[in-house]
């Protein structure tokens, strides 16, 4: 993958998430397909894998962040795509309420393995603000691999106000070394295999053609983030 279609714009943008189950993922499949486009990089079925390490401070500032309701609260991750280091973002992912913005830098293996086996130093060597800030973190706020998350996700993009829309199934987490380039034998189900997360992301407004697809009865909104879930059921 040369490119993935994520959101990458520096503004704070609408995010909404839900739980459905998979037959309601399904209908709605079949509603988005006819009026939207698949993230360009998806496979064939629209799908492809994702895999993260989540990073926090050995107080688990971050995770308390999320817990504990703050409004403003940012988190770091590292990830990459159908089990492949072809492609891999160093990102932060930022929350000002509902609002979210990610921003991302493109890192290649032996970055990647410098970050979790030898403090980051090659960050240095990138000349990128997020790259030294991420530095910065590992080095003077002691931030250490956490957690790995990993889910199924189709993904369907629309211009109009840089809609977004996700399905995200089969997540699963674990903190055992937190490498996810090597098998983990507690990577486990940290959402019920029976719900899909639903995730609605969008500039400023969400187009009335495509709230009108969304299933009419959904569950409870949710703020909880993967990382969260990772965590605590892992």
């Amino acid at each position: 993958m040369d490119h993935i279609m994520e959101d990458t714009s520096t503004d704070f943008r609408h995010e909404q998430k839900y739980y459905i189950s998979h037959a309601q993922a399904t209908a709605l499949t079949e509603r988005l397909i006819k009026v939207l486009e698949f993230d360009k990089n998806s496979m064939e079925d629209g799908r492809y894998l994702i895999s993260s390490v989540y990073f926090d401070t050995h107080y688990d500032r971050s995770l308390n962040a999320v817990t504990d309701g703050l409004l403003m609260r940012k988190k770091y991750r590292i990830r990459s795509y159908n089990h492949s280091d072809d492609f891999i973002s160093l990102e932060r992912k930022s929350k000002r309420g509902q609002l979210c913005r990610k921003e991302s830098l493109r890192i290649d293996r032996k970055t990647y393995d410098d970050i979790m086996y030898n403090g980051g130093k090659k960050l240095k060597e990138l000349g990128e603000p997020l790259a030294d800030e991420f530095y910065n973190m590992l080095k003077f706020e002691g931030y250490v691999p956490k957690t790995i998350v990993e889910y199924t996700r189709r993904a369907f993009v629309s211009p109009i106000s840089n809609v977004r829309i996700t399905l995200d199934s089969f997540i699963k987490g674990s903190s055992c070394g937190a490498d996810m380039f090597y098998d983990c034998p507690t990577l486990v189900y940290t959402v019920p295999p029976c719900y899909v997360v639903l995730e609605v992301k969008y500039d400023h407004f969400l187009p009335d053609f495509i709230r009108n697809l969304l299933p009419d009865e959904v569950s409870m909104q949710t703020s909880i983030s993967k990382y969260v879930y990772g965590r605590t059921f892992s």
